[in-house]
């Protein structure tokens, strides 16, 4: 389990709108924290023995899906997104009026753009 189960239900009685989950992490990653921030959004926190972070953001979207996109990908059935900044690089995807998004600090070649968009294709509504 990506996300432990109670730390789920949490997740679902305080931030019911905003209440998905990755399905699927890389090996060598583990659960953290998780928050609720700006606008609602939610913010699960993974973190690596090294002390490395990706981030798993739901939050309400409006608009063009593909705004910023530099590549795309399907994965698992769905269709993700991806860029890359001078400090981040970051997959997401869009699913019921959601933004579902992972972000990491690591470049492609520290941790797989690929290995990011399957986190993002993965991210599922929590089943209460």
């Amino acid at each position: 389990m990506v996300v432990p189960v109670p730390v789920q239900h949490q997740i679902a009685q305080k931030a019911p709108l905003v209440a998905y989950v990755p399905a699927r992490l890389a090996i060598g990653w583990h659960y953290s924290t998780w928050s609720t921030g700006d606008f609602g959004a939610l913010h699960i926190v993974f973190t690596n023995t090294a002390g490395r972070e990706i981030e798993f953001v739901a939050a309400r979207f409006e608009g063009n899906c593909r705004a910023g996109m530099t590549k795309s990908f399907q994965l698992a059935g769905n269709k993700v997104y991806w860029s890359q900044t001078a400090t981040a690089q970051q997959a997401w995807r869009c699913v019921n009026g959601m933004k579902l998004a992972a972000t990491t600090s690591l470049p492609p070649n520290r941790f797989a753009d690929v290995g990011l968009g399957r986190m993002a294709a993965s991210g599922h509504r929590i089943r209460s």
